[in-house]
Order: structure tokens, then C-alpha cells, then sequence
């Protein structure tokens, strides 16, 4: 039998808050500063991998973010054939252009509210550290509206490994049948969530097909509340 619902995980990028909106003004204004003329699709493409690589050292405290960050940007001005790159300055104007354009998605903190009134406890559960993640939640005020922050240094491991999702339970003292993960990644959020015993919830802006069968799909984070019968969608 389901229990019932007594929780709701949230992703953070390009979930709560639109990551993939603030990249590509930053990647704009990096290869304006480059004089690169790279198609939008490939440059964010190639940044994409670099984080991929890269972003280990980082969780292994090899690295902070800021020093990802210029490796990173050295990596992938290297690699669009910039010569002698100052990955330094990179960082200094990707990271400027990104930070003036921050934004949460649309209803982030009408949605939390909602499912607060609703009775609902609320946690964050994000593949990514402390010092950049808590950043963007306090900018918008939205930390004092969920119960729970777990950043990837404070979890046994990362999304989709299933402790990640059972130390967000924990965190929530709800069982992993009593709560939802709702993300925008069908493996971190949707398919490991539920390997893990939660329910999922798949935000896809693209429209693209679902996962797998039963996986409920919203475009916009005002449909979640009525998806989740709770109170009537805004």
C-alpha cells in the first residue's frame, strides 16, 4: 500500500532555478569577450562536458568552485583554439554575466508556499556544493520556505545513487514511500528516485516523451500542486 504523501524533494537546477538561462548568458558574453563565433548549441554543449570532467575534482575536494571554474574555462578556450587563454578572466566574465542574470522558474516560490500551506514538508536536493548552491536559494528567499538544503558534500553520494535520496527522507523524517522527487533529469530525479522507493514527478519544458509508464510530467511548476492533488493549480 502507498503511503501517504508527507513530503516533496526538489532538484534545483533548471528546476527551481533556471540554470540553463543564466549558462548561455554567460557563455554569450565569454565568447563575445573571445571573439569566438561557436554556435550557441555547441559552445553550451562543450561547456557541458567540461563540467562533466571536471566537476569530480571539485566533489573530491580537490578543487573549489572557483578554481573548477577557471579550469574549466582554460579547458574549453583551449579546445576552441583561443591562444594563451586566461582562464582567470574567463571565469571573471562568465561568472559576471551568469550572476547579473539569475532568476528563479516561474511559481518556484508560489509553488513552495503552496505545498507548505498544504502541510507538506519540503527539502532541496542538489548534485552540486554548498557554496554555490546556497547562494542562489538565499538570493530569492527561497531556503526559509523549504525545510531541508543537501548539497552533494553532505549526502553519502550523488543522485541517482539511492542514499542521496534516502538522506533527503531522513533529513525529513518522512519514509521514501511518503515523499516525491520532482527534478528536471529523468535519471537523477525521476528514474533513481524511484529505483529508490519515491515517487517522481518530471519537469520537461522541452515536451519530450516520458521516462517510463506512470511518471507524471509537468511543463511548469504551477502544475505540480494540482498534479499532486493537493490544492487547484494557479
Amino acid at each position: 500500500m502507498t503511503l501517504p504523501l508527507r513530503a516533496v524533494i526538489f532538484d534545483l537546477d533548471d528546476t527551481l532555478f533556471d540554470d540553463t538561462g543564466c549558462t548561455h548568458v554567460g557563455l554569450r558574453a565569454l565568447a563575445a569577450q573571445s571573439g569566438l563565433s561557436v554556435p550557441p548549441a555547441e559552445l553550451f554543449a562543450r561547456h557541458a562536458a567540461h563540467i562533466r570532467a571536471i566537476d569530480p575534482l571539485l566533489f573530491r575536494g580537490e578543487l573549489t568552485a572557483h578554481e573548477a571554474r577557471v579550469l574549466r574555462f582554460t579547458r574549453l578556450l583551449t579546445e576552441l583554439g583561443v591562444p594563451d587563454p586566461d582562464g582567470e578572466a574567463a571565469t571573471v566574465t562568465y561568472r559576471g554575466a551568469y550572476r547579473a542574470a539569475w532568476a528563479p522558474l516561474p511559481g518556484a516560490a508560489d509553488v513552495l508556499r503552496d505545498l507548505r500551506a498544504a502541510g507538506l514538508r519540503l527539502a532541496v536536493l542538489t548534485n552540486y556544493v554548498r557554496e554555490v548552491q546556497a547562494l542562489k536559494l538565499t538570493h530569492f528567499g527561497l531556503d526559509a520556505l523549504v525545510d531541508a538544503v543537501l548539497c552533494v558534500e553532505e549526502v553519502p553520494a550523488a543522485k541517482p545513487d539511492p542514499r542521496a535520496y534516502y538522506a533527503a527522507c531522513a533529513a525529513l523524517d518522512v519514509h521514501p514511500e511518503q515523499a516525491v522527487m520532482v527534478g528536471d533529469s529523468c535519471e537523477k530525479d525521476v528514474q533513481g528516485a524511484r529505483r529508490a522507493g519515491l515517487r517522481a514527478v518530471w519537469v520537461n519544458r522541452a515536451g519530450q516523451a516520458a521516462p517510463e509508464p506512470g511518471v507524471p510530467v509537468i511543463a511548469h511548476l504551477m502544475e505540480l500542486p494540482g498534479v499532486l492533488g493537493l490544492v487547484p493549480q494557479r
